[in-house]
């Protein structure tokens, strides 16, 4: 298992090397920040698991930062700790306000306690979310919770589903620890594609393995998908050695265990148009729909997206 990667932002050094050094030895992955501004780019740029956040600091102070990542689609999924030394009630709650999800007062916390208490942070948010233990997205309950809402609506929307071509064999070659740095390079470009070329309400979900899910807006869908493939594709040469590179894939077994050449993955997307006012359905039908469009197009080579343009033409308005 990957060791839990935390970014710590304080503008304060000593405190920067003290709790650097502990959560170290309580074998988390620590990645340290003594500018907020540069703390931003970094909780982009590392995709952290967990980000402790002092509150007084110059420039930007710690509240406007976390505000700043929870308006962000690529950072608003992870948990921000405010570290304080106000135990004040009103304080608290402009940081909940802001986004936090939780608080540590300096004053009051042994530095001994802090890595379990950030542990049962982490443990927490990922169970009150359902989240994936890999990519820390929704898994399959908040997907169909948020399909089933949308339905409701009685609003046009999409369904993408996102399958990794050509992993199994990746896996195979190259074991698991490098198949999840696959995965969690999909689950940062739908994060990206998203953010570019999505809309700001836009759903990302991980089923599991290598299946994500896009619930949002049918306008922007494909522009979204078109995006994450493309990007998929000029990132994949990099996770191959340097003799496969030259070879543009590997030997594998095939799911019939015949021995035969796999380019390099990519991602297929199937997209699904949905007018739940022209026609009842449920996200078990959606599923089943997506499931033969991505076969058609695993079948045409894969490394592409596509759907049913039924509601393409319609008025735009209300949207989801």
């Amino acid at each position: 298992m990957m060791a839990e990667k935390i970014l710590l932002i304080d503008d304060e050094i000593n405190n920067l090397k003290v709790l650097q050094a502990r959560l170290k030895a309580n074998h988390f992955d620590v990645v340290t920040c003594d500018d907020p501004l540069k703390g931003l780019e970094l909780a982009s740029s590392i995709e952290p698991d967990l980000i402790l956040l002092d509150v007084n600091m110059p420039k930007m102070n710690g509240l406007e930062v976390c505000q700043k990542i929870k308006n962000s689609y690529a950072t608003a999924h992870i948990p921000v700790v405010l570290l304080t030394c106000m135990d004040d009630i009103g304080y608290k709650l402009r940081g909940f306000d802001g986004g936090a999800d939780d608080y540590l007062v300096k004053d009051e916390i042994d530095y001994r306690e802090i890595p379990a208490r950030l542990r049962s942070i982490l443990r927490r948010m990922r169970s009150s979310r359902s989240a994936n233990p890999l990519t820390g997205l929704p898994g399959n309950e908040e997907i169909i919770r948020t399909i089933t809402e949308t339905i409701k609506t009685g609003k046009l929307f999409s369904v993408a589903y996102v399958d990794i071509d050509n992993f199994k064999p990746y896996n195979d070659r190259y074991g698991f620890s490098k198949g999840d740095q696959v995965i969690l390079l999909v689950a940062k470009v739908l994060r990206e594609a998203i953010q570019q070329k999505g809309s700001p309400n836009d759903f990302l979900g991980h089923i599991g393995g290598d299946d994500f899910v896009v619930v949002g807006n049918p306008y922007t869908m494909r522009k979204m998908a078109e995006y994450a493939v493309r990007k998929v594709k000029e990132s994949a040469p990099k996770f191959y050695d340097p003799e496969d590179r030259k070879r543009n894939g590997i030997q594998g077994l095939d799911r019939h265990g015949t021995k035969r050449f796999f380019p390099f993955f990519a991602i297929t997307v199937a997209i699904v148009d949905i007018d739940p006012k022209r026609s009842p359905v449920t996200p078990d039908q959606i599923a089943n729909i997506a499931s033969k469009i991505k076969k058609h197009l695993k079948n045409s080579g894969g490394n592409t997206f596509g759907g049913y343009e039924i509601i393409l033409n319609q008025k735009k308005a209300g949207v989801a």
